[in-house]
């Protein structure tokens, strides 16, 4: 992949207090457990790590962002609303913050579709269409971001062992590359515990895409490769999001001062309702 600049590449962290999905979305059925988004409520923390490198050298950016999210719910509709938000970057070891401040009180919403198996952002893209120096400030994205990692749940009841298939749309949000792709996903059922009257499901996710430029975006050339690996667990008696962990892997060729060159981007996000 190839960028025409590189702002700043980092360690993202991002706090944040809502993005709960809750009560009666999901049934046990003879066969095995209806997994469904139910409502919005309650708090969830978010915590998202980047780390980039550039020409096979050790880390040359990383980024913390902190966020505090307030949601409400209607009828397959979740309202998020932006509280607080703070941010800071490291580059070429020097520390700033970021301009991410004109964040807060943005609200964006989600709709539950496919009868309550993924959650999708409502509204346009036409914010992405804007320099890589304004990405972290008042027009990033973040409907995007978290949207991306919330997973599509299955179709057919499932059981330990159980298996199903997933592909969605996804956009590197990294800042080294606007890029778009196909998320294709495989999802595995490995536990489904009992808890105070919960049935509790936990799936491992493996994902990967090519992902290439978006239209209007930052440009550059060469497919990107993007790879990712997720740990999630899912309240299937309230329909409730508990958490997940992820490692996203990123690599491509971008132009930048120094030259074209490879670069690659790891990501870890831990989600974790409160």
């Amino acid at each position: 992949m190839k960028t025409k600049a590189i702002y700043l590449t980092t360690t993202l962290l991002l706090s944040a207090s809502a993005v709960v999905f809750g009560d009666s979305a999901a049934t046990s059925i003879t066969n095995g457990i209806q997994l469904r988004y139910g409502d919005a409520g309650g708090k969830a923390t978010l915590t998202v790590n980047q780390d980039i490198t550039a020409g096979g050298h050790d880390s040359i950016a990383e980024r913390t962002f902190l966020m505090e999210f307030e949601l409400s719910g209607e009828p397959d509709v979740v309202a998020v609303s932006i509280n607080k938000v703070k941010g800071s970057y490291t580059a070429h070891d020097m520390t700033q913050r970021l301009p991410a401040s004109g964040l807060k009180g943005q609200s964006f919403s989600l709709t539950r579709v496919d009868d309550g198996r993924a959650l999708q952002r409502m509204g346009s893209d036409e914010k992405l269409a804007i320099g890589l120096g304004q990405m972290v400030g008042i027009n990033y994205p973040i409907g995007l971001a978290l949207v991306d990692i919330l997973p599509v749940l299955p179709e057919a009841a499932v059981t330990v062992g159980s298996t199903w298939s997933s592909v969605q749309d996804t956009r590197s949000l990294e800042g080294w590359a606007w890029a778009a792709g196909s998320l294709s996903s495989e999802h595995t059922v490995t536990a489904i515990d009992h808890n105070d009257g919960h049935t509790i499901v936990s799936v491992t996710t493996t994902a990967q895409a090519q992902v290439v430029n978006v239209e209007g975006g930052i440009d550059y050339s060469g497919d990107g490769d993007l790879k990712r690996t997720s740990n999630w667990r899912f309240d299937a008696t309230d329909g409730k999001l508990l958490s997940v962990s992820m490692e996203q892997h990123t690599s491509g060729m971008n132009t930048l001062p120094q030259g074209t060159m490879e670069v690659k981007q790891v990501t870890k996000v831990e989600y974790l309702a409160l």
